[in-house]
């Protein structure tokens, strides 16, 4: 799945270029073209190659599943790739090529979209016992709030603040949360995950990512 990432980076201004109504020429005819076009229309193509054909991501290659996480959550993520406030040199080619209306109507699509979940590896009863801890109590001793407090009842996802956890791949969420606890991902509003993340060691990150993983994904359709 990696390859296939970065051939499809390698390939992405040829793509993009078979797909009029999905990059812009440059040209306010393009333009407005492109923005007549109904969320549903856009094209998913490139998007495919990486995160699957309806969305439902790859945990071998620690890509998220994308299949119905809101717009708006899904816009901001690119629009921070084409800022810059969120490095990944993949993402990054993609998100710049695209304009911000663009950039709205694949939100729409892929929020739109629901797909099949991926196969998960069994968690231990104590690792998912763990995992239930943090998500609904939290733990006072190392300073970490539950994490439902922000994502909603069983990683659900809450409208216009936090995404839905529940039926990513435990890969994709342990990748996420040593990204926040190093520092390396820094798009999060009031530095709110590097802060929790910062505070979560090793088997923490593993029990949340497979309990959201495994319990959380029987709410996600």
């Amino acid at each position: 799945m990696k390859r296939a990432c970065a051939i499809a980076t390698r390939l992405l201004v040829l793509a993009l270029a078979a797909q009029p109504g999905l990059i812009s020429a440059g040209t306010a005819t393009s333009t407005s073209k492109t923005s007549a076009k109904s969320p549903g229309a856009a094209d998913t193509t490139v998007c495919a190659a990486c995160h699957g054909a309806n969305g439902e991501g790859s945990a071998a290659a620690h890509v998220p599943r994308i299949a119905g996480q809101s717009a708006e959550y899904l816009q901001k993520q690119l629009d921070d790739y084409a800022s810059g406030a969120r490095d990944n040199a993949i993402m990054a080619n993609f998100a710049k090529s695209l304009s911000v209306e663009q950039r709205a109507q694949l939100a729409k699509r892929y929020a739109a979209m629901s797909a099949p979940l991926l196969s998960e590896p069994a968690a231990n009863p104590q690792q998912l016992a763990r995992g239930h801890q943090l998500a609904y109590q939290g733990d006072e001793n190392i300073r970490v709030q539950a994490c439902n407090s922000c994502h909603g009842p069983d990683g659900s996802g809450v409208l216009h603040a936090a995404p839905y956890l529940a039926g990513q791949s435990s890969e994709y969420i342990s990748s996420a949360l040593k990204a926040f606890h190093a520092g390396l991902r820094k798009n999060d509003a009031g530095e709110l995950m590097r802060s929790v993340a910062g505070h979560l060691a090793d088997a923490d990150i593993a029990a949340a990512s497979a309990y959201f993983a495994n319990e959380g994904s029987a709410i996600r359709p």
